[in-house]
């Protein structure tokens, strides 16, 4: 029975010994120390969620060391009834004693007033709860882990709160200095993001969950949005250099191409008469397309980013417009230039053809031939005549074979 007593009584102050460096050890965290008040930590007055859920952890802590007192008192009064047992001889009842020390309902907890609503007759005005000493150290134990938690959420907050809230003012500076270089001007964003950490800063000493709360729930979504607009916002520039790369571009071709069109059809004009006329677009088109992209590129200035956008698209749309115009108009009268030149040599080609064959002085080749090339050779040229002769004469030359 003695060997069972002393282990009971070495496992209790192995416990209590542990449980006294864990206490000490919590107790000696800074923060636990500002929370409470301690010597040379001003008690900081807590709000918010951090006073919801630290002051039940801070009181639950003060029942937690009465209940270690009362622990002790239970162990050192079983240890003292066992120095006094006989060495040789064992005496039941006091070994019963020790062992009703340690495992039964033997710590008295604090006296509590019983309410007359509750009361009968023969109930006592007031209850003396008790306690085995294992299920005070279950009771003893909850509360440590909820008080640790508690402090050491605070602590991690207090620790952390201040890189964090950098961390979000460098990103709304950084966002900043993007939003002025897209001409974005003030993202709404940023600006109640900024507003926000200017907030919680003040609140971060007497409610540092709370501002980690703020930060998850309000900022962090904040700096995620700023971030997608930005991007947007960038996005949306890369297409804006895109396309008025791709407008001016299509200025400058068709500016080209206007001016070749207008030159094939000057010569077209004065070489060749025909009776549809390709003509080249306006110069007042030319200048008005021209006129609109520099007002594209003046409202890109003010920061009219979307509606610049729709208005590049548009303006885009009506360039290449105006270059399927103007290439049809070029193509048009540069064929009829070439057709010209065609019939000369194709002219050229069947009177050699004709020499070859002995029949150059045929009077019917003479005749169609001096009359094409007459044809071909002033201006403007009547191309339909002048095609109708030499088909003629190749027809007439071929007849001779």
């Amino acid at each position: 029975m003695t060997t069972e007593i002393d282990q009971l009584l070495a496992d209790w102050k192995n416990k209590i010994q542990v449980v006294s460096q864990n206490l000490f050890d919590l107790q000696e965290l800074p923060t636990y120390q500002r929370l409470c008040g301690s010597p040379g930590f001003p008690k900081v007055h807590l709000t918010g969620i951090t006073a919801r859920r630290v002051t039940p952890a801070l009181e639950a802590m003060n029942d937690l060391f009465q209940y270690f007192d009362l622990l002790v008192q239970t162990v050192d009064q079983a240890s003292r009834l066992r120095q006094q047992l006989p060495r040789f001889v064992s005496t039941e009842q006091k070994i019963n004693e020790i062992k009703q020390l340690l495992t039964g309902a033997s710590i008295h907890l604090s006296v509590v007033q019983t309410p007359l609503a509750d009361r009968e007759l023969l109930t006592a005005t007031q209850q003396t709860k008790a306690i085995a000493p294992a299920q005070l150290l279950q009771v003893m134990t909850q509360a440590f882990s909820v008080a640790r938690d508690a402090v050491l959420a605070v602590d991690a907050a207090w620790a952390n709160l201040e890189f964090i809230l950098k961390d979000a003012e460098s990103q709304i500076t950084l966002g900043q200095n993007l939003a002025e270089s897209l001409n974005q001007g003030s993202c709404s964003e940023l600006m109640q993001a900024s507003e926000v950490i200017a907030s919680v800063r003040e609140r971060i000493e007497q409610d540092p969950l709370g501002v980690s709360a703020d930060i998850d729930g309000q900022i962090k979504p904040l700096l995620a949005q700023v971030k997608l607009v930005l991007e947007q916002a960038q996005k949306r520039q890369v297409q804006l250099q895109e396309k008025l790369a791709i407008a001016h571009n299509l200025l400058k071709q068709l500016i080209t191409l206007h001016s070749q069109s207008i030159a094939a059809f000057a010569e077209s004009q004065e070489k060749v008469l025909y009776l549809t006329q390709h003509t080249p677009l306006a110069e007042e088109q030319i200048d008005a397309l021209s006129q609109w992209l520099t007002r594209l590129e003046n409202k890109l200035e003010e920061g009219l980013v979307t509606p610049v956008l729709l208005g590049l698209d548009n303006w885009i749309s009506k360039a290449r417009e105006y270059i399927a115009v103007e290439q049809q108009a070029y193509t048009a009268n540069t064929t009829l230039l070439q057709t010209r030149r065609e019939l000369r040599g194709r002219l050229d080609a069947l009177k050699a053809k004709a020499l070859a064959r002995g029949l150059i002085e045929d009077i019917t080749l003479v005749d169609l031939a001096e009359k094409a090339k007459q044809l071909l050779y002033i201006r403007p040229t009547p191309l339909d005549k002048a095609s109708e002769l030499v088909s003629q004469y190749e027809k007439r030359l071929n007849r001779q074979d």
